[in-house]
């Protein structure tokens, strides 16, 4: 059998088509009113696999507020050759939290464009390629469930652009790299379609009449923009492709970058000269990843040192709070939840409580639009651009069909309607658009 599988930044969801009936499976148990499946990993000690929301149950239920003992391990064995004395050999040493019951994993598809490659996990060494085949493995397995047949074959959407990608040979490094994640799941046929055509396609079953349409993918890794020509029970003709590797995360980290920081000490002094906070500190909170690299004894040390004699103690107890009890993810989570609710509200509250926490601030829509006005410039140069090489005017496009998570924004609504002119903007489903679109596209194989 064969699917098609958007494997997103933040959600990934599979369906299949059979040229009459299109069947969007409910991947994840714990979420059954949804089709889509979060992109995350719980990785444990004993190399078990927990993808989906269980995988974040189980991560927070097992390391929220939980015990660490440091421990100094030995990870290998340097040798330095002298003229003088000859070979010196000595142990190389890491300190290592010896009680971590297991780790998450998520965003693993922005990282494909980049220079990362392997890490250490548990004694055991997982390319990235590796570590995002056991999500696809995963999948597969339910979707396999699900449907009752053996999946061999897969479409698999990809962004315009991955993120980070700065040259064409990126973006072809990128996909390439996914392929061997998806055969390495089990696929043997793997093929790719853009995310935004995959839009298109699934559009196109809808339209009456052909139209020029611009695909507004909006997700949680990047904003992928593409401008066709559809017309009834045809295959959709790409006229041009652009995009930039912003979207949802992005946004989140300026929330917590402009909103956040100075609950967690950014403006904090300390000692007798008044320094400030190290800076390597508190902007790890705006990369909730970033945070475990923190959790060491002499950070915390060094923290405790602060607190003594400080501006404001509190402040820093919530940031050793917020790294030593691993609060980071569930920050984020709090976070995330705050901004999909200022697409319907012109206000709202970040609430979130823990050990030495007690965090309460007041957003507004104007604000969190300003805190992310550097990247609505990109968005729309990038726009403009896509729009002018597809050799259309603005007013050339019948249709705006919008699609991804972050297509809701009211200030991007605003920005398009301004653009392209009032009744243009189409709601294609924003969560599984371009997974019909890719199930379309592996029928159509």
């Amino acid at each position: 059998m064969r699917i098609g599988m958007d494997f997103g930044t933040t959600n990934s969801g599979i369906a299949v088509y059979d040229g009459k009936r299109m069947n969007v499976l409910k991947l994840d148990p714990e979420t059954i009113t949804s089709n889509v499946m979060r992109s995350v990993i719980y990785l444990t000690k004993d190399h078990e696999v927990h993808i989906g929301q269980q995988a974040i149950r189980l991560y927070n239920e097992q390391n929220i507020n939980r015990e660490r003992r440091f421990v100094n391990k030995v990870v290998g064995r340097v040798s330095m050759v002298f003229a003088e004395i000859g070979e010196i050999a000595t142990d190389v040493h890491i300190t290592v939290d010896e009680l971590e019951p297991g780790r998450l994993l998520r965003s693993l598809k922005s990282a494909l464009a980049t220079p990362y490659t392997s890490t250490m996990i548990y004694g055991k060494e997982y390319s990235l390629e590796a570590m995002i085949a056991l999500y696809l493995r995963a999948a597969r397995e339910r979707a396999e469930e699900l449907v009752g047949d053996s999946i061999h074959d897969v479409v698999l959407g990809r962004p315009v652009h991955f993120v980070s990608a700065e040259t064409d040979a990126d973006d072809q490094r990128a996909e390439s790299r996914l392929r061997q994640a998806a055969k390495l799941a089990g696929f043997s046929q793997v093929s790719f379609e853009f995310e935004p055509v995959a839009a298109a396609r699934h559009y196109a079953q809808s339209v009456s009449k052909a139209q020029n349409i611009l695909v507004y993918d909006f997700g949680g890794g990047t904003l992928d923009l593409t401008v066709m020509h559809v017309e009834p029970n045809k295959t959709p003709d790409i006229l041009s492709i652009g995009g930039v590797g912003i979207a949802g995360d992005r946004f989140d980290q300026r929330i917590v970058e402009n909103a956040l920081l100075p609950h967690f000490g950014s403006t904090v002094t300390w000692g007798d000269k008044k320094l400030p906070v190290p800076r390597n500190l508190v902007e790890q909170v705006t990369a909730w990843e970033g945070l475990a690299q923190l959790a060491t004894p002499e950070t915390r040390g060094f923290l405790q040192r602060m607190q003594a004699d400080c501006s404001a103690p509190a402040r820093l107890f919530a940031l050793e709070s917020l790294i030593f009890n691993f609060y980071g993810f569930a920050l984020f989570e709090t976070v995330e939840g705050s901004k999909r609710r200022l697409s319907t509200n012109n206000f709202d509250e970040i609430r979130f409580t823990g050990v030495d926490i007690d965090l309460w601030h007041l957003i507004t829509r104007t604000q969190f639009e300003q805190y992310a006005m550097t990247e609505w410039r990109l968005i729309r140069e990038a726009i403009n651009d896509t729009v002018k090489r597809s050799g259309l005017t603005p007013e050339r496009i019948d249709a705006v069909v919008r699609t991804g998570g972050s297509s809701s924004i009211p200030f991007g609504l605003e920005m398009l309607t301004e653009l392209f002119g009032e009744g243009k903007l189409v709601v294609e489903d924003l969560f599984t658009g371009v997974t019909a679109g890719l199930a379309i596209r592996a029928w159509e194989q």
